[in-house]
């Protein structure tokens, strides 16, 4: 009976000891593999005059109007007057995302040389080549702290817009069903600049959670590991609970933007970095058992609270990408010369950046 006991309470401290093997790692974004998503996953249209079947379903019940402008190209308005726009998948390419510096250190010089790159590695590192972002950050020279914010040009949408509740950008963007954080890692590219890397991400109440993933003190490619000081490992000296479920949504953790912070004494002016992907390590939130009874069948509360979300970031891009459309318009024809397109003020690959 001795014998049993102890080789009971043995079993017990082997599984205590090896409880962080059953975190679950999954990818929050790969570069490599971002821009084929965002075209194959559905999420969002190829093109942005494409109306979605909730937008056309309120076009044929006479919800949306429709009118042509003098350009000649008819244009959809929504309840509030304002064109009806959805955010492409081209919108969101690496070459699209934004560089913001804090308001000190956003001169003239700043805002032009600050800017992404859509990157592809020569395979030294990896095994093959592959596509990176890559961000130059232009910093003041001045002796005085200052930061710069790496963000897509729009907010990854949470749920899907069809109303049927479903995670969008998942592995992409967006990891859903996240417990307490076991680690966050980060591959990244450094050139021997003593700045700080921090990564900002958004959890399910809306509120910002930063991690300090460390310095950027080397050079070429680096794992950066942020461990969980306060992970408990051994599950006996958890603090266990039960947590009400349906009709609460399911925790996730979405990527908002990285922040490059540079110190007052460290080296000012031009400053490049790469990064290659994000992955989390974590423990469930819940376990998603199959129920006798399908609540959400039943309710529709989770999809109603996604629909009326989506909505509202929905709105939110619409109302940024008029505003973008009508500098554009103002703007004077040789910028778009670049591009072979000039004078033309509805094409989708000037007017998703802001003009730097």
């Amino acid at each position: 009976m001795r014998k049993l006991r102890y080789l009971l309470l043995a079993a017990l401290l082997v599984v205590g000891s090896f409880s962080t093997l059953f975190a679950v790692e999954q990818t929050l974004i790969n570069f490599d593999e971002y821009e084929a998503k965002l075209l194959n996953d559905g999420v969002f249209p190829k093109d942005r005059t494409t109306l979605s079947k909730e937008d056309q379903a309120k076009l044929d019940k006479g919800e949306y109007t429709k009118t042509t402008p003098k350009t000649g190209e008819a244009v959809v308005l929504d309840e509030r007057l304002i064109p009806v726009q959805n955010i492409a998948a081209p919108d969101m390419y690496i070459d699209r995302w934004i560089v913001e510096l804090n308001s000190s250190a956003k001169n003239i010089k700043g805002k032009l040389y600050s800017m992404t790159k859509k990157v592809t590695t020569k395979g030294l590192v990896g095994g093959k080549a592959r596509t990176v972002l890559g961000a130059r950050v232009h910093f003041p020279d001045w002796p005085f702290a200052s930061w710069a914010r790496i963000t897509p040009p729009f907010e990854f949408p949470t749920y899907k817009q069809d109303g049927s509740g479903q995670f969008a950008n998942l592995n992409n963007g967006l990891v859903r069903n996240t417990g307490q954080i076991y680690q966050i890692a980060i591959e990244v590219n450094g050139r021997n600049y003593n700045n700080a890397l921090i990564l900002r991400l958004k959890n399910e109440y809306d509120l910002d959670e930063e991690y300090f993933m460390g310095y950027l003190y080397f050079e070429g490619w680096r794992r950066l590991i942020w461990k969980n000081p306060h992970y408990i490992a051994n599950v006996d000296l958890r603090e266990i609970m039960r947590l009400p479920l349906y009709p609460k949504s399911i925790p996730y953790k979405k990527l908002d933007s990285f922040i490059i912070y540079r110190h007052g004494d460290q080296w000012g002016g031009d400053f490049v970095v790469y990064i290659a992907n994000v992955s989390i390590a974590f423990d469930l939130a819940i376990l998603e058992e199959e129920s006798d009874i399908d609540d959400e069948a039943v309710w529709n509360i989770i999809s109603d609270r996604s629909k009326e979300k989506a909505e509202k970031e929905k709105k939110l891009n619409a109302e940024i990408l008029d505003l973008r459309r009508r500098e554009l318009s103002k703007m004077h024809a040789s910028v778009h010369k670049e591009d072979g397109k000039a004078g033309d003020t509805t094409t989708t690959t000037d007017t998703t950046k802001p003009q730097q």
